[in-house]
C-alpha cells in the first residue's frame, strides 16, 4: 500500500513542481495559481497517507523501536530548528528551559523527534495571528524524562480535551479547513509515547494557550 499510494502521488507533485519552475514553458498567473493548488493539495494528501500508514504500522505492531542513548536537549534543538525553517512566516518566539539533571535517555531518537515535531507543529499552527511564544521545558521526574511544549495560542475548549488524542476526531466544525493538518499527529504521538512505556496529556485554557506534556522512562522494563 505504501508503494501503491505514494508513487503516483509523488509523480503528481514532481511534475507540478516542474511546471511551477517554468521548465516546460512559462505559466500565466491563473496557471501558476492552479499549479500551487495542486501542490498544496498533494502535500496535504501525502501527509495524510504517511500518517495513516504510520498509525497502521503502530497498531499492527510492525514498528520496532531502535533504542540508544540520546541527548534530550540536542534532539529538541534539532527538531526546533527544523520547525523554525519551515515556519518562518509565523511571528513565533521559541524558548527552552532544560533541566541540567536531564541529558541522556534510552529512546528511539527518530520517534522522539517525530513526537516533538507533531507537538511543535500544532503549537505553531494554532498560534494567534500576531504570533506568540512556544516554550519547551524538560524535567527529570523519578525514573522518567518529562518534556512539555507550551504555547500562547488559541487554546482548547474544556469539552474537547478528551478528544485530542483520538483518531479522526474533529474537535470543532471547520477547524481542519481553517488551520489545515491531518488530525492524526496527536494520535500517532500518543501511540509512540506509549510504545516507549510513557504517558502523554494536555492542559489548556481556551483563548490563552495549551501545554502538552509527555514522559519517557529512562529504560523500559522488559515484559
Amino acid at each position: 500500500m505504501s508503494h501503491e499510494l505514494r508513487t503516483p502521488l509523488n509523480a503528481v507533485l514532481g511534475f507540478s513542481q516542474l511546471l511551477k519552475t517554468g521548465m516546460a514553458g512559462e505559466l500565466n498567473e491563473k496557471q501558476k495559481r492552479y499549479t500551487n493548488n495542486i501542490i498544496t493539495s498533494g502535500d496535504f494528501l501525502l501527509n495524510l497517507i504517511n500518517d495513516i500508514l504510520d498509525l497502521s504500522k503502530i497498531e499492527a505492531g510492525k514498528i520496532e523501536l531502535i533504542k540508544e542513548n540520546i541527548s534530550v536537549p540536542q534532539s529538541i534543538e534539532e527538531t526546533t530548528l527544523l520547525i523554525k525553517e519551515r515556519e518562518r512566516r509565523h511571528n513565533i518566539v521559541f524558548e527552552n528551559e532544560f533541566d541540567p539533571k536531564l541529558d541522556y535517555i534510552e529512546a528511539d531518537e527518530q520517534r522522539l523527534k517525530q513526537i516533538l515535531f507533531n507537538l511543535l507543529s500544532n503549537a505553531v499552527k494554532f498560534s494567534k495571528p500576531e504570533g506568540g511564544v512556544i516554550k519547551i521545558i524538560t524535567r527529570k521526574a523519578d525514573e522518567s524524562a518529562e518534556i512539555s511544549v507550551s504555547d500562547t495560542g488559541i487554546g482548547i475548549k474544556p469539552e474537547n480535551i478528551d478528544k485530542l488524542f483520538l483518531k479522526f476526531e474533529q474537535l470543532e466544525k471547520g477547524i481542519s479547513e481553517r488551520y489545515g493538518g491531518t488530525g492524526l499527529g496527536l494520535a500517532i504521538s500518543r501511540q509512540l509515547v506509549e510504545l516507549h512505556g510513557g504517558k502523554i496529556w494536555a492542559e489548556s485554557e481556551f483563548g490563552k494557550g495549551s501545554i502538552f506534556t509527555f514522559t519517557l522512562p529512562f529504560k523500559k522494563e522488559a515484559s
